[in-house]
Order: C-alpha cells, then structure tokens, then sequence
C-alpha cells in the first residue's frame, strides 16, 4: 500500500495555494486495480484470472479515509473536470509527478 511519508507529503501539498489554484494541487500517477464485474454465466476457472492494473494521472484534489479525487482538467476559474474516484483499498502504489504548477 501507500508509505506514510507519501500521504504525509499530500497533507502538506494539500494546504498550498497558488496565483490561480493551479498549484495548490500535488500531479499525482496512482496505480490501482479496476473493479470488473459480469452479468451472465461465467466459468468457475474464469475467476481466477487477475484483476486488471490501471494508472490515472490527474491533480489530486481531495482525499478522505477511503478514496482519491484525481482531476484530468482544472480551469483558471477554479473549474474540476474529469474526476477519478479511486478507492484507497484498490490502490498498488502512488506517486507525487510535481508537486505544483
């Protein structure tokens, strides 16, 4: 999972602001794995096939116990688009890009 000093460090990179805000969120690389799920009959031996790794790039705009909202888009007027929820229990290992903009 995450190490401490990674979460540390997006504490404190969480608290900085910036000329248009641009800054005040860490770029973060988060792999994790996808969820899948299956509507019709399935294989027994098909459950044993692994889960599937994804990596999101994106600003880390907010954290909470359980999850990640990583942003592909911020506008200069304080707009968020693209949010990846990604829950932390899913997640392989994560990594700080640039801190800020």
């Amino acid at each position: 999972m995450l190490d401490a000093l990674f979460l540390d460090l997006l504490l404190v990179l969480g608290k900085v602001s910036g000329s248009k805000g641009f800054d005040k969120y860490p770029l973060v690389l988060i792999h994790w794995y996808d969820h899948a799920g299956e509507g019709g009959w399935v294989e027994e031996k098909d459950l044993d096939e692994p889960p599937i790794v994804a990596k999101t790039v994106g600003w880390l705009v907010k954290e909470d116990k359980l999850r990640y909202h990583v942003m592909n888009t911020l506008t200069d007027d304080h707009g968020k688009g693209g949010n990846s929820e990604i829950l932390k229990g899913t997640v392989i290992k994560a990594k700080i890009i640039k801190k800020s903009f």
